[in-house]
Parts: structure tokens; sequence; C-alpha cells
């Protein structure tokens, strides 16, 4: 079985657990509606997998294991995250000072970027507003809420799932520039300068 028949099959069953969950009924009708969804949305899906995520002859064998982690690990992060924002919305002290960011990814797999760029936006306080090749764009509400990518921690995990070479820190470039950054940041240029956030 080609690798693109074995994605194709386990996207159908995903759809179709879904539809039971969701549905909670056992008829026939119930159970031939969510076969036939399932399947027009397998079918329509395929071509924007390949867009997205990389041909299916071309994705990277995936660690389970590794993968699992991140995932819990990355539900663990949106409670506290939440309550940050809620303490900066909240709290007249503490101002937002939100700006756009863009810095380089050193994930090679089309299905790694995708991870990536999807779990800032599960994060609260940050939401990514375009992926291109190995460059994101991402909106964040406070300079903080970047520290995870600037300490490596999420492109970290998402690397060992995808078995590729852990990633380092990347550049962060603000829009506007930020004149005050977390203490994890070392390099402070000029002002006059657009400023670029590194981990020493």
């Amino acid at each position: 079985m080609s690798m693109r028949a074995i994605r194709s099959a386990t996207l159908f069953v995903v759809l179709l657990v879904f539809w039971q969950l969701l549905s909670w009924r056992l008829d026939p009708l119930f159970i031939a509606i969510g076969v036939v969804s399932s399947v027009a949305v397998t079918w329509f899906a395929a071509q924007l997998l390949d867009g997205v995520i990389g041909p299916a002859d071309a994705t990277p064998r995936v660690s389970l294991w590794h993968l699992t982690t991140f995932l819990a690990w990355l539900l663990l992060q949106i409670p506290p995250a939440g309550l940050v924002i809620a303490r900066v919305v909240i709290d007249q002290r503490r101002p937002p000072r939100p700006g756009v960011v863009r810095f380089r990814t050193g994930l090679q797999s089309p299905a790694a970027r995708t991870l990536l760029a999807n779990a800032i936006t599960l994060v609260p306080g940050t939401m990514t507003l375009n992926l291109d090749g190995d460059e994101l764009t991402v909106h964040a509400f406070t300079p903080d809420a970047m520290l995870d990518l600037v300490t490596t921690e999420t492109q970290r995990r998402i690397a060992k799932a995808f078995r590729e070479p852990v990633d380092e820190p990347p550049v962060l470039v603000w829009e506007p520039i930020h004149d005050e950054l977390p203490e994890v940041v070392g390099e402070q240029p000029p002002p006059s300068a657009t400023r670029r956030w590194r981990r020493r």
C-alpha cells in the first residue's frame, strides 16, 4: 500500500471517528452520512494535504512517542498562557505591547513547519499570520509570549517528533521595535535599527 493510500485511509478513519463522537448515534442513517461525508472530505483534502504538509512519499517517519509528548506538553502550555494574557488585559499596570515578528525555522519537513505554525496559533498570546517556506510571520500580544520560540523549546520538541536535527535559537525581527524585552534577551541593538532578539 502506498503512503498516499495510508494517509487517505488514516484521514478517513479520523474523520469518521470524529463524526461518530459528535453525533453519538449508531443509527444506520447517521453512520451512512458519516461514511459519505468522510469519503468526500478525504477525496477533496488529498491535494490540499500534499500542498500543506508535502507529498505523501516525502513525508518523514514520525516518532509517535515524541509527537504524543509534544501534544501533551502543548496542551499544558495553554492554561498558563491564557492566564498571563488575561492578567495583561485586566491589569492596567501591564499594558499589552503587541507586535509582529518574523523568523526563520530550521525545520525541514513541510509537515513539521505546519505543526509549528498551528502550535503557535493554538497557544494564547501568539498567532501565525503567514508561513512562506521557512519564514514565519507571527503576531504576539506581548514579547513574553515568544519565549518558547526564543529558547527553541517548541521547535526542539517538533524536531524530535519528525526525527530532525534540533534547531538553533532563531533571530526574531520585530515590527514595531520593542524598547523593552524579557530578561532572556541578550542582544539589544540601537533603537534606530530593527531589533533582533536572540538568546545568548
